[in-house]
């Protein structure tokens, strides 16, 4: 599906990361972390421990609130995006409301998305305040602290994973994205969260267990995201890209994405080394990571995928946006 938003501007992005920093051993891992290792790129990620995803959705809030001296009774939406949330009921977003004291007209409600999430909220949240009068200043959380369901024995996805979450903020402002979103036809038991919900196995006291097929979800990024890519770089309304910013899955995965998508290998941007697969954080992250400090036009394509095999791509135009350094709360 094809979308396009006006005169919505993203304002400023932050990203947050845990204090805890988890380095890869290279003297003492095994054989087979350390080739694992190699595909998947990472060297390092950050992991909560006591902190839940709501106590860094705050952290996050606070600061992009602070950073932009946004008036709080004037925040008119806040979406969050994860799919580790405090609980089930009541959402993440109405938790955050009431402790950052916002406006009671404020509209809040969570999005159940993962790797496609980010960019899946900012449609969300762009179309809405493109179609409204009264909603003129919105904020979009998303994030996950996903190495709370990944058991300690699973030692590749230990590696891969780290938990992140970030803030973005947007307003009423002259500027134009595309959107195209979609979900696959088949897929979604490839990569979850079992034992999560209410649909539990005949075991007692089952914990929610993070379940990942590896090939599966190799085999439908690759051969999506760049059909993907294309299609949206092919659209008339697209711009001069400057940057390519994907879901950070895992390092050979994005190469071959991006090298079936013949995209120059200077504007590929990557966090993944440092700070692992942090779900619908890792494209805020990304940005957070190589923009700071980067002050050329920032014309950007980013790409979600994964969870549910859904997959969520959009043309953005971060030329007048804030991007604020990563901070370890």
């Amino acid at each position: 599906m094809f979308e396009k938003t006006n005169n919505i501007r993203i304002k400023s992005i932050l990203s947050v990361v845990p204090k805890n920093k988890q380095i890869l051993n290279k003297k003492n891992a095994s054989e087979k972390l350390m080739r694992v290792a190699r595909v998947i790129g990472v060297e390092s990620s950050f992991k909560t421990d006591s902190k839940s995803t709501v106590d860094l959705f705050l952290e996050a809030s606070k600061e992009i609130i602070k950073k932009n001296k946004i008036n709080k009774k004037k925040i008119n939406i806040l979406i969050c995006v994860t799919q580790t949330p405090d609980y089930l009921m009541p959402s993440c977003s109405n938790i955050i409301h009431q402790k950052l004291e916002l406006d009671e007209k404020c509209i809040c409600f969570d999005i159940n998305l993962g790797c496609s999430g980010y960019v899946y909220g900012l449609y969300v949240l762009m179309s809405l305040m493109n179609s409204s009068l009264y909603i003129n200043n919105g904020i979009l959380l998303a994030g996950d602290t996903i190495s709370k369901v990944i058991k300690k024995n699973d030692s590749s996805n230990n590696l891969l994973f780290g938990d992140a979450v970030s803030a973005t903020y947007l307003v009423k402002k002259k500027s134009n994205s595309l959107f195209l979103l979609g979900s696959g036809n088949s897929g979604f038991d490839k990569l979850m969260i079992k034992e999560s919900g209410f649909k539990r196995s005949d075991k007692k006291n089952s914990n929610p267990e993070f379940y990942m097929d590896g090939k599966e979800v190799f085999s439908f990024a690759v051969g999506n995201v760049p059909k993907m890519i294309n299609t949206l770089t092919k659209n008339k309304v697209s711009k001069k890209i400057d940057y390519y910013i994907l879901h950070q899955a895992n390092k050979m995965m994005l190469d071959k994405i991006l090298d079936i998508s013949k995209v120059n290998l200077k504007k590929r941007l990557f966090s993944i080394k440092e700070y692992g697969n942090t779900s619908s954080a890792s494209i805020p992250l990304t940005i957070s990571k190589n923009l700071k400090i980067n002050n050329k036009s920032k014309i950007c394509l980013l790409a979600g995928f994964g969870a549910g095999f859904s997959y969520a791509s959009c043309i953005v135009d971060l030329s007048k946006t804030k991007i604020f350094s990563i901070l370890k709360k």
